[in-house]
């Protein structure tokens, strides 16, 4: 009996041996426990063919615990916050955030958001011509021709959206110091509607090649006549429609001047207060060094008429994953539609749908917005009332 209470007093003694080892080689060793926060940025991967980003949550809070001497040598790019985008295709999700550390001692305390956002589109290619610009002034007795570029198309890639608000793609040849004929390699240069360099998208060639050769021929080209209107029509009417005869004219000039005309505007056109159609026929405004052929005048007509507005009240539907189910408050949203009396009434009601999209979220009540489809691009979408709205999500009852 004695020898087995012995043995029992010796585990005891070894465990406590153990645990002091343990707590020396914890706190005196590797350092006390502390705890870090680090913005760690979101990493998409599994990506869908066809398949591109839009935009996303870039980064999120990574809240990490563990001893000191291995916390504090950290630094954010040695974690990593992955989301796993296998199965989504087209539109907007929210995304578990999945966080990684990069030591087994360390571990991740917390992540915020929990969820990132992230929307997707179509990743689109279209082919569009290569323009040309000039810029400075060439040497004294040198005209330049038109420039041979090549090759003199371009080839871009990227979401669908940022590549229907492209307006032009050009090169840029700086004319300054030219004096005979010269071949450049120049960047190709992508600007959107709003006047905006676009960046996110895939270009080929990014660069071409251009010769640019002395000329002494006059040359001509076609472009369109785009009035010149001031101020706007009478509070509660619209503009339906705008008539321009003729719509596009000829120019000549030397090339250097054409190249940078890409329309002929008119002289100004005052629509303020208007509330009936109304006929124009001003004169056009010339640049220097450009010669408009045949003539000096258009015909402008402008359609007016008044702009009404009509509410509707429409059911919200709410888009979960299969295996959730959703409760929305209010149920019921109200909107308010304007455009020309016409189109106003030829909307039906059952075409106007009010959608929540709530797929890739789980269990909880959330705030969401709501999108407005099936109304037709020939009226405006003034008022939604409510904006947004509270959306339960809970398991579907499968029973």
């Amino acid at each position: 009996m004695k020898k087995f209470f012995m043995k029992i007093f010796n585990v005891k003694v070894i465990s406590i041996i153990l645990a002091i080892l343990i707590w020396y080689y914890v706190a005196g060793v590797q350092g006390p426990t502390v705890v870090r926060t680090f913005k760690v940025p979101v990493v998409a991967i599994n990506m869908e063919p066809g398949v591109v980003i839009k935009s996303k949550t870039d980064y999120v809070n990574l809240t990490a615990g563990g001893p000191s001497r291995l916390i504090l040598g950290l630094k954010e790019q040695d974690f990593t916050a992955l989301i796993d985008l296998s199965g989504k295709t087209f539109g907007e999700y929210y995304v578990d955030v999945d966080a990684k550390s990069p030591l087994t001692g360390v571990t991740i305390e917390k992540v915020a958001p929990e969820k990132a956002r992230v929307s997707l589109e179509k990743l689109t290619t279209i082919v569009m011509p290569i323009g040309v610009k000039f810029s400075g002034e060439a040497e004294e007795g040198f005209l330049p021709g038109t420039p041979i570029v090549t090759p003199d198309k371009a080839s871009i890639t990227g979401p669908e959206s940022v590549l229907a608000s492209i307006k032009e793609v050009f090169i840029q040849i700086d004319l300054t110091g030219i004096k005979e004929e010269t071949n450049l390699t120049l960047p190709v240069k992508i600007f959107g509607k709003d006047g905006e360099k676009i960046a996110d998208v895939q270009v080929s060639p990014i660069s071409c090649m251009v010769k640019v050769s002395q000329s002494s021929v006059t040359v001509a080209k076609i472009v369109p006549v785009v009035p010149n209107f001031n101020g706007a029509v009478f509070k509660g009417f619209g503009i339906k429609s705008i008539s321009v005869e003729p719509a596009v004219i000829s120019i000549s000039g030397n090339f250097a001047f054409l190249s940078e005309v890409s329309y002929i505007t008119t002289d100004v056109l005052n629509i303020g207060d208007i509330t009936k159609s109304t006929e124009f026929e001003p004169l056009f405004i010339v640049p220097e060094g450009v010669n408009i052929v045949g003539v000096d005048r258009c015909k402008i007509k402008i359609e007016v008429e008044p702009i009404i507005r009509e509410k509707f009240t429409i059911t919200v539907i709410v888009k979960t994953d299969d295996d959730l189910a959703a409760k929305v408050h209010p149920e019921k949203i109200d909107v308010i539609v304007s455009g020309f009396k016409e189109d106003v009434d030829a909307i039906d009601v059952l075409d106007i749908v009010a959608v929540v999209d709530a797929t890739g979220i789980t269990d909880g009540t959330y705030e969401l917005p709501v999108a407005i489809e099936g109304i037709s691009e020939t009226v405006v979408v003034s008022i939604v009332q409510p904006e947004s709205v509270s959306v339960t999500i809970e398991p579907a009852n499968n029973g």
